[in-house]
């Protein structure tokens, strides 16, 4: 069968028309929050990064004590999903929730369109004292993002693209739907983990990447005084891969962009490990 339009969703080992997936209002996820998910690139026929992200789904679940592995194997309901999208590139989001108190977890697969962030590049806010050094929730793909959803939502109604948190002891720790890299003395800086970022799948590959590239990332804190005087700032996330920023609103403006000399590195080389990926899987 095909897909009709509009994107079908996957709820428990059933493939289901859009809009026509149901939850139970019992569900933990839905009552509590209680659910984690993730989201892959489906592009070219291919599912980028796959495992990781299963194994960071699978690292969330267990964080939310989610029984792994779940009733309903992930990788074929993954498999079966996109033989009914077929060609039409996505972004495939998993949720994965606790389900009924005493039942088992349930597991949707959905999709949407993908959006691509524009070039020359974007501008971002600072949202102070968002975050919460140390804690390791903040570091779980949790579907309680509710100070992400709020923080971006204002960042685009004051014409933003995105907002860059901030701990509550200042320093800045990612976006609310990205992780942040600045570029200080030719060096790529990232924040920790431990901070609050979470590890995204994009941005262990540029890490990886810019190590065979030369370029000598650190993982290391990242205060609004880097960001002021880094010579360019970029954000990665699934869909977007590598995202030049143009102004950081009140601190730092004027950055190259789409036309900084380490962004076209990163993203030649991000192009060049998908088509690999693609080769070992086709």
């Amino acid at each position: 069968m095909s897909a009709p339009p509009g994107f079908p969703v996957f709820v428990d080992g059933a493939l289901l028309p859009p809009g026509a997936g149901a939850i139970s209002t019992d569900d933990q996820g839905f009552q509590l929050g209680l659910a984690v998910f993730d989201t892959l690139l489906y592009e070219d026929g291919c599912r980028y990064f796959e495992d990781e992200h299963l194994a960071r789904l699978e690292q969330g679940a267990r964080a939310l004590a989610i029984p792994w592995p779940p009733p309903w194997d992930v990788r074929a309901a993954l498999a079966l999903y996109c033989r009914e999208l077929g060609p039409r590139a996505a972004t495939l989001r998993i949720t994965l929730t606790r389900g009924v108190p005493g039942g088992r977890p349930s597991l949707v697969v959905g999709a949407r369109a993908i959006v691509r962030p524009p070039d020359p590049g974007v501008v971002v806010v600072l949202e102070r004292d968002a975050k919460r050094a140390g804690d390791a929730l903040e570091s779980v793909k949790s579907t309680s993002r509710v100070r992400n959803v709020l923080a971006r939502e204002a960042a685009q109604r004051a014409g933003a693209f995105e907002a860059l948190l901030c701990t509550d002891e200042g320093d800045v720790v990612e976006g609310t739907i990205s992780n942040v890299f600045a570029v200080l003395a030719g060096a790529l800086v990232t924040p920790p983990v431990e901070r609050g970022a979470l590890a995204g799948i994009m941005r262990g590959v540029l890490l990886a990447e810019a190590a065979a590239a030369g370029l000598a990332p650190r993982v290391e804190r990242l205060e609004v005084a880097d960001l002021a005087r880094a010579s360019e700032i970029l954000l990665s996330n699934t869909s977007g891969r590598v995202i030049p920023v143009v102004e950081v609103r009140a601190v730092r403006s004027g950055l190259p962009g789409a036309q900084g000399a380490v962004c076209r590195l990163l993203r030649a080389r991000v192009a060049a490990c998908e088509a690999r990926y693609r080769a070992g899987r086709a």
